[in-house]
């Protein structure tokens, strides 16, 4: 079911009348892809913004070895590649593809600079996407940056934390291995030694931090 156009990201803090007041005054088409659909192909020009406004995509990047390295799940309501859409190097970083049925709202870059004159707050909606996307982005470089899988499951566990000592990990051992580019049984090893080393203690998913300071000083390893 396609989410309400003011829980977009883009509209945040509009009224519903605003938000049809404005889409009536710009040009857009809307797309609908079945599960296992490619939507994008890392490379492609970057000359429209996407708008996912129902189901779960997922971002994937290929090395020039054709290994292909899992980036990240999205899910509706999410804008796609909006720091990529004006910049000098204009094209998808990644190839999208529909994990379920899937649908968007699509801009062409002239319709969409209509919005932000006709609209500031959409345009301040932007502009904080884009500055959220690039402390994700700089987050991303900094866990790939890591040398050992330990070291990234470590990364992992103190960003999953924050400031508590219990927590549900989100993503299964499979989803954690896409993640990090490795085989499902290495995660399982890592994990079984944080647990033997008395760091972290696991039950399933809910995991308990025993020794937060070496923790964090895994992720220099």
């Amino acid at each position: 079911m396609e989410i309400p156009v003011t829980n977009i990201p883009l509209f945040k803090g509009c009224a519903l009348a605003e938000v049809e007041d404005l889409l009536s005054s710009v040009v857009f088409q809307r797309k609908k892809f079945t599960a296992g659909s490619l939507i994008v192909s890392q490379g492609e020009v970057c000359d429209r913004l996407l708008i996912l406004t129902e189901g779960k995509v997922v971002g994937e990047m290929t090395s020039p070895t054709g290994k292909s390295l899992k980036i990240e799940e999205m899910e509706a309501p999410m804008v796609l590649a909006s720091a990529f859409l004006f910049g000098k190097q204009n094209k998808f970083p990644v190839s999208v593809t529909a994990l379920t049925h899937a649908s968007f709202m699509v801009f062409q870059r002239n319709d969409l600079m209509k919005m932000f004159r006709l609209n500031p707050r959409v345009l301040s909606n932007f502009l904080s996407m884009i500055s959220s996307r690039a402390q994700f982005l700089s987050e991303k470089l900094r866990f790939h940056s890591f040398k050992s899988l330990k070291a990234k499951v470590a990364f992992y566990l103190t960003g999953e934390a924050g400031t508590q000592k219990k927590f549900k990990l989100k993503h299964s051992q499979e989803e954690m291995a896409e993640l990090f580019g490795v085989a499902r049984p290495s995660v399982g090893r890592i994990f079984l030694q944080l647990q033997n080393e008395n760091i972290i203690d696991i039950r399933y998913k809910n995991v308990t931090i025993k020794n937060f300071d070496k923790l964090a000083e895994l992720c220099n390893h």
